[in-house]
């Protein structure tokens, strides 16, 4: 019996209205297929061409000979420029499923998969006033999860509930 997964469509966007805070995380499960060039994720101040994205988290394979694949991982961000890229492998490959998460931290962003930590980016922007989560790419996304789901009801509560 094979297992059927929901996607969801890219590009990918999902409002993030309160920003993100220490301690908060964001994950992202999916699949990679195997003929992906890669796929990005953005956090981001606003939607519109020039906010500021104090993470942009962007893998991509590059095929070298012979027939394999490598998994580049860079890490930047952008206020009003593109600051200096981190870049490196990483053992995330094509056809693999995956388990991503942010874990913004008061010293940045561990970027952890599958409980392995992939890797760590100190923050240049404030993750406070993150708004959007953009995404777009190769991949079949399945799904996004925010740590305060969990407690809706205290992180949002509504009128006239007590």
């Amino acid at each position: 019996m094979a297992i059927e997964f929901e996607t969801l469509g890219m590009p990918y966007n999902r409002a993030v209205p309160l920003g993100l805070e220490v301690d908060s995380w964001v994950l992202l499960e999916g699949l990679i297929p195997k003929q992906s060039k890669g796929f990005h994720v953005n956090f981001a101040y606003g939607q519109f061409r020039g906010a500021d994205i104090p993470l942009k988290f962007e893998l991509q394979f590059k095929r070298t000979p012979p027939a394999s694949a490598r998994s580049i991982l860079s890490l930047n961000s952008f206020a009003n420029q593109w600051g200096k890229e981190i870049r490196m492998e990483t053992h995330l490959q094509q056809g693999q499923r995956f388990k991503l998460r942010f874990i913004v931290t008061s010293r940045g962003y561990k970027i952890m998969e599958n409980s392995i930590l992939l890797s760590e980016f100190e923050h240049r922007l404030s993750p406070k006033a993150v708004r959007f989560l953009e995404m777009d790419g190769e991949i079949k996304l399945e799904k996004v999860a925010f740590s305060w789901e969990r407690n809706r009801e205290t992180r949002n509560p509504r009128f006239g509930e007590g």
